[in-house]
């Protein structure tokens, strides 16, 4: 898979640099760091989704009522990683403390469960 690249967002008038890099079939994860920050806590979080890919195959050979059930086919858009980050904040992510913060997105994308680790 191609190297992620880092994007800028501004959150709320504060700007973060993003990056999503692939997981494993069903996963990616979506790195935030603070622009202002050289050091202190990256957020990541576990985002769903079957890369239609490598995934194609069993996509096709679902039954076409319950490919929106069993396959997460959404992307990562910076509207997500807006509200990923105003979750982590509300979840108590401080962008100057140390290691990372890990959370899990639902995969009904509604809300972040955290990590250990």
């Amino acid at each position: 898979m191609a190297r992620s690249r880092q994007r800028e967002i501004r959150v709320d008038g504060v700007d973060y640099r993003w990056a999503v890099r692939h997981l494993d079939p069903g996963h990616v994860v979506v790195r935030v760091w603070h622009t202002a920050a050289r050091r202190g806590t990256p957020l990541e979080v576990r985002v769903a989704f079957d890369d239609p890919w490598l995934t194609f195959g069993p996509i096709v050979t679902a039954p076409p009522g319950r490919v929106a059930e069993v396959f997460t086919l959404t992307p990562v858009t910076p509207q997500l990683v807006a509200d990923l980050i105003r979750a982590a904040l509300a979840a108590g992510w401080q962008v100057d403390d140390d290691g990372p913060r890990r959370f899990r997105l639902t995969r009904d994308r509604e809300r972040l469960e955290p990590l250990s680790g």
